[in-house]
């Protein structure tokens, strides 16, 4: 006769713990292996001075070099709906070596006025409402200073 204990399979036994182990750490070669290879071609590999000088072409491009003329608040309505009413702070910067005088600034800020009263409420609806709005005021300032100003600022919207 058998023993029960010939008379059953046994389990079959896992992979051991020293297979996993190796499993894991060639794994981890292989994703740093990658991390490296993605980081170079992206150029994060650059040295400290290459960035540094990226980063201060950036910062010098996008501040402005004039002097900065805040115009009086604008209070108007605008075309539709007629009843919404609209406060605009906003300010221009002069291009360097150029001075926004302040006939020049009060003829701005009617130029704006008129404009604000053209303006349909949906025009004005999230961030890309908001930049088209910036855009088309430095457009307008840019014309009537004859390129004196070089852009336009929106310190505040408000709409009631």
């Amino acid at each position: 006769m058998m023993s029960v204990a010939e008379a059953t399979p046994s389990a079959p036994k896992g992979p051991s713990i020293v297979a996993l182990i190796g499993v894991v750490a060639v794994l981890t070669l292989v994703a740093a292996g990658g991390g490296w290879l993605l980081g170079g071609q992206l150029g994060l590999g650059l040295s400290e001075a290459a960035k540094t000088e990226s980063a201060k072409q950036t910062m010098a491009a996008e501040v402005p070099t004039g002097s900065v003329v805040p115009l009086k608040p604008i209070l108007t309505n605008i075309k539709i709906p007629q009843d919404v009413w609209i406060r605009l702070e906003a300010g221009v910067v002069a291009r360097p070596g150029e001075k926004v005088s302040d006939e020049l600034a009060a003829t701005v800020a009617g130029d704006f006025m008129a404009f604000m009263k053209t303006v349909n409420l949906m025009q004005l609806r999230g961030p890309a409402g908001i930049e088209y709005l910036r855009t088309d005021l430095q457009e307008r300032a840019a014309i009537r200073s004859e390129g004196k100003i070089e852009k336009v600022y929106i310190w505040a919207l408000v709409m009631e």
